[in-house]
């Protein structure tokens, strides 16, 4: 798949002889980093790097984000103009927007099974909107930190009474393989931001907002402007286009690595979750703390992504390889002898 923003870059950096324009390196640093070319760049590129990518990501619509899933959130909860009710556990983001807003976060409290908070449940959010009558979204987690999906039948619950967002910042790649991944929110909530970033093979603090209530579009593309840079970095904007693109076209690979992950599974305890390339691994059940796992194995050059006192979490992406899981494998298989 032809990549619209990154083989304009391209040609630009083969046919220019001397720039005299921003960026101030030059391109010394990297020669695809440029800024706006008279008419002829961005144009209408962006436009339709994201509609292509919006039909990959089953949504209406895509916009593309260079302050990461935050600035959607906060985009989002200006776009409904009114109160929003979120889980205790929500990310930080929800609460920062509620205060940009002025708005209520009204929070709903999380069941807990195996010591972690669960995602919200159809009759908890029920509940909760027969409480608080003047919320106007309601803003789940789906999937979270540890590869817990929500049920997508709390859309019947939120349908003619609020907005359903969704912060699915860990389950951008739900989408490119719906037998393997659970449902996702960016194909049937009214808004869903999606961090590119930490799963697919896009710059650090890029991500999607996908949109499909058409009566949000115009609020969210002012709010997004309000937010965001008039100076964005298209080789973010460019990443974003690649991500998708590349994940698209190997999501083949996710089946192997379906059966990689399963091996270390079947080899040490981990989290029963939703979510397959989110590997928790259960340190406690394996008589050593969270925080003692994840410095073993970082001494030995394996870095997770994060640990508490019970689980050490592992992101595995597209570009992990066999040899690196086997790696994995090894070494947790050694602590747990």
């Amino acid at each position: 798949m032809s990549s619209i923003i990154f083989e304009w870059l391209k040609n630009y950096d083969k046919t220019v002889l001397q720039r005299f324009h921003t960026p101030g390196h030059k391109g010394a640093l990297n020669p695809y980093d440029i800024t706006e070319i008279d008419s002829s760049f961005p144009a209408d590129m962006i436009e339709k790097a994201q509609e292509k990518t919006s039909k990959l990501l089953g949504a209406k619509h895509c916009r593309y984000l260079v302050g990461g899933s935050s600035m959607g959130i906060k985009a989002a909860v200006l776009a409904a103009g009114g109160d929003i009710l979120i889980a205790e556990n929500s990310h930080r983001a929800l609460f920062e927007a509620a205060k940009l807003a002025k708005v209520n976060a009204f929070t709903v409290k999380n069941d807990y099974k195996d010591g972690l908070m669960q995602p919200l449940t159809p009759e908890a959010i029920d509940a909760a909107l027969n409480a608080h009558p003047s919320v106007k979204a309601v803003y789940i987690t789906s999937p979270d930190y540890y590869g817990l999906a929500a049920t997508p039948s709390v859309a019947e619950v939120v349908k003619g009474r609020a907005y359903l967002f969704c912060d699915g910042a860990h389950g951008a790649h739900f989408p490119f393989d719906r037998s393997l991944f659970p449902a996702s929110f960016s194909c049937f909530a009214d808004v869903c931001n999606l961090s590119a970033h930490k799963t697919l093979p896009a710059y650090t603090q890029t991500a999607y907002l996908t949109i499909n209530n058409d009566e949000l579009l115009l609020k969210i593309d002012e709010a997004l402007k309000l937010l965001g840079t008039t100076s964005p970095s298209y080789l973010f904007l460019g990443s974003l286009e690649y991500a998708a693109d590349y994940t698209e076209e190997n999501a083949w690979y996710y089946r192997q690595l379906f059966n990689m992950v399963w091996e270390i599974k079947d080899a040490v305890p981990c989290l029963e979750n939703d979510d397959f390339s989110r590997l928790v691994v259960d340190a406690q059940a394996m008589g050593i703390s969270g925080e003692r796992l994840y410095n073993r194995l970082k001494s030995q050059g394996i870095v997770a992504e994060k640990y508490d006192d019970r689980y050490v979490v592992f992101i595995v992406t597209l570009l992990d390889t066999k040899e690196g899981l086997q790696r994995l494998k090894g070494a947790l298989c050694e602590v747990n002898s």
